[in-house]
This record gives structure tokens, sequence and C-alpha cells, in this order.
């Protein structure tokens, strides 16, 4: 009776076959859906930057249509851009300055992670490697914008995202090339 009472123990002191499987998927579903939360980081911040600048943007236009002021444009460098206001030196010289608002103001990308290109007129823009500011998409008080086509991609990788400018004011985040 001893005996049978301790070979009876020893049966059921393992895991079944179907235990481990069972627990074998739970810990791959939760690894998986762990690696799609994380994801690629830079893929991840390519996303951010671009839904930030089309928000600069569209913050900007409907500043713009507000306040009905005039010769403010956007400034685009391969490393970041700002919102400029065409400034008034003197009576013969003006200049496009970048704004030093917080929002609109100069943005520059963590250096290797994010780089801009530009196309308009069908054609792709040299984009300025000093430290002035060139306006690329100016910005009108009757809702218009210079249509064009700001690229973001990340060096060395597959990974881009297109902004999307249309003459009447809209901007467009895609992933696919518009």
């Amino acid at each position: 009776m001893i005996q049978a009472r301790c070979s009876s123990k020893l049966a059921q002191a393992g895991f079944t076959l179907i235990e481990l499987l069972v627990v074998m998927v739970v810990i791959g579903v939760i690894a998986g859906l762990a690696t799609l939360a994380i994801g690629d980081g830079a893929d991840r911040e390519l996303r951010q930057e671009a839904q930030r600048l089309a928000g600069v943007l569209e913050l900007a236009h409907d500043e713009v249509l507000i306040t009905g002021g005039a010769d403010r444009a956007l400034g685009l460098r391969r490393e970041g851009y700002s919102m400029l206001d065409l400034v008034l030196l003197d009576d013969a010289t003006r200049e496009w300055q970048a704004l030093p608002d917080p929002q609109l103001g100069p943005h520059y990308f963590n250096e290797g992670v994010v780089e801009l290109e530009y196309e308009a007129d069908g054609g792709r823009q040299n984009l300025p490697q000093n430290d002035s500011w060139k306006p690329h998409v100016r910005l009108s008080n009757t809702g218009e914008m210079t249509p064009g086509l700001i690229i973001l991609r990340v060096p060395g990788k597959d990974l881009v995202q297109y902004l999307l400018i249309g003459l009447e004011g809209s901007v467009e985040v895609s992933n696919e090339r518009p």
C-alpha cells in the first residue's frame, strides 16, 4: 500500500507534453507582442519626426491664416528645419531668420538618424550646408503653400517617410512615395 502511494506521486511529479507546449506557445506570443511594441527605434523616430514636421507646418499655416501675417516660410536643411520670418534689417536689406519660438523655431535631428531631402518643380532641390536659412515652402495668408515633397530618410536603411505639401495648404504624411 505504501509502495502504491509512492508510485502514484512519482507519476504526477512531472509535466505532460501538452502542458509544456502550452507554456512555450504563451511565451512565444508574449515575446512576439513585446517585439512589435518595441519595434525598430529608427523607424519609430522617423515616423515621429515626420509627424512633428507635418504638425509644425499645419500650426504655422493656421497661424498665418488667423493673424493675416505675411512673409513666413519653412526653411530646410539636411539635418533639420525651422519656420522663418522675413526681417527688415534696414531700408534696403531683408533677411530670412529662424523664429525664436520653441514650437516653430529651429529643430535639428539626431545626427545620423534622420536626413531631409526636398523636391519641388519636378526636381530635387539642394539644401543649404551652412548656418543660413533659405525659404523652401512659403506660406501665404490666403492659405496657399509652395507645393513640394519633403523626404525624411534614415541613412543606410530603406526607411522613408514622405510629406506631400499641396498648393491649397494640405500636408499629407505617407510611407509610400506619392
